[in-house]
């Protein structure tokens, strides 16, 4: 997997990479398939948040499913397939087998590009997370590289709620 190169630069990408292989989960109990999985804490909170605020934040599978598709498309439009990752799907912890089997099948369609984790939050916290308590929200993309690597940086806080 290819991190964005900004936390090369802010000398952070080993501890992220770190982080991330730390604690997996197997996707529709597949062990070849898993997907990084890690712990809310108030740092990722709040960079979670502000990714919703400057409106870098796509809400719902369907959504996103739509959305990556169409961008998947104007990148082979233009012959612009890079595998470094520039969107960050987070899901959260109470999905159905099936909901985790077409995590599978998405990261098979979009490649290195979008990195795919699971948050350990049930789709109530996380809908309480983007200010929207009364819906259940199961998936976010996070769609702006600036948002990734601030969410990316943020799973290194270790103060945990």
């Amino acid at each position: 997997m290819k991190l964005p190169k900004q936390l090369d630069k802010d000398g952070v990408e080993v501890d992220v990479r770190a982080a991330l292989e730390k604690d997996q989960f197997e996707i529709c109990s597949d062990p070849h398939i898993s997907i990084s999985s890690f712990e809310l804490n108030p740092e990722l909170r709040k960079n979670i948040f502000y990714a919703k605020a400057l409106g870098e934040l796509v809400i719902g599978y369907e959504t996103i499913e739509k959305s990556l598709a169409s961008e998947k498309k104007g990148l082979l439009n233009v012959d612009n397939q890079s595998e470094r990752v520039s969107r960050m799907l987070i899901v959260t912890n109470d999905g159905s087998e099936r909901f985790y089997r077409e995590l599978k099948y998405l990261q098979h369609k979009q490649g290195g590009r979008v990195l795919i984790c699971r948050l350990n939050v049930d789709s109530i916290l996380m809908g309480g997370i983007l200010g929207l308590k009364e819906r259940l929200i199961k998936a976010v993309l996070i769609n702006r590289k600036t948002s990734v690597v601030n969410v990316l940086k943020a799973v290194l806080s270790v103060e945990e709620f």
